[in-house]
């Protein structure tokens, strides 16, 4: 009888937030085969907001992910097949800009 290999169940035990991340982002691939995602949230700077009460946005890194290439290949799968069955505005394609290293 042949056993079946099961995937580990996926638990949250530090209850990990979501990070709002509407600003730029990057991805960058290393000779170690990992792919990193870096996202950003734009924001006013605070030392022109608290002093001058002037709104200076800068982005400000918010979240990295660092994966494999495999993972990186399978998560844009799943993106391409959402984005298609959603048919999103045109607009909304363009929302981000990003840089591929």
């Amino acid at each position: 009888m042949e056993s079946e290999m099961s995937e580990p169940v996926s638990v949250d035990p530090y209850n990990v937030p979501e990070i709002l991340c509407a600003g730029k982002f990057n991805v960058s691939s290393s000779s170690a085969g990992f792919i990193t995602f870096t996202f950003t949230h734009p924001r006013p700077k605070v030392g022109p907001l608290l002093d001058a009460q002037r709104v200076e946005d800068e982005n400000v890194v918010r979240a990295r992910i660092v994966t494999t290439i495999d993972n990186a290949i399978a998560l844009r799968d799943i993106l391409d097949s959402m984005i298609k069955s959603q048919h999103p505005r045109p607009e909304a394609t363009r929302a981000g800009s990003s840089k591929l290293n």
